[in-house]
């Protein structure tokens, strides 16, 4: 379950009841959510590219990602749904939508390279 990316927000509460379980007192929500954001993401380029070439770092911390190429060049960005602020609060609001987004989102990069 540790290395499990929750795929909606049940999945997360379950992920850190078990972190707090198994030995890590302090993880919190937000860190299991941002966790889930960034590994997520980084999980659908690395089935796109069928390895894992480019590397997804948080630009504005839950708020836009960007992904950087095996040369360390910058290829493109990935934000939340128009409607909101933060990639938590659109996880929470329709965890379906958000992953369709990102999915977009990494076809739209992985696409024009």
């Amino acid at each position: 379950m540790f290395n499990m990316i929750p795929n909606d927000y049940p999945e997360v509460l379950a992920k850190l009841n078990w972190l707090k379980a198994n030995g890590y007192p302090d993880a919190t929500e937000e860190g299991v959510l941002r966790d889930t954001i960034i590994s997520g993401t980084q999980d659908l380029f690395n089935e796109a590219l069928e390895e894992s070439y480019w590397t997804v770092l948080w630009d504005v911390e839950d708020e836009k990602m960007w992904v950087r190429g095996a040369m360390s060049e910058r290829l493109g960005e990935i934000v939340p749904r128009h409607d909101f602020k933060t990639f938590e609060e659109d996880f929470k609001q329709d965890p379906y939508k958000f992953w369709e987004n990102l999915g977009v989102q990494v076809r739209s990069i992985v696409g024009s390279e």
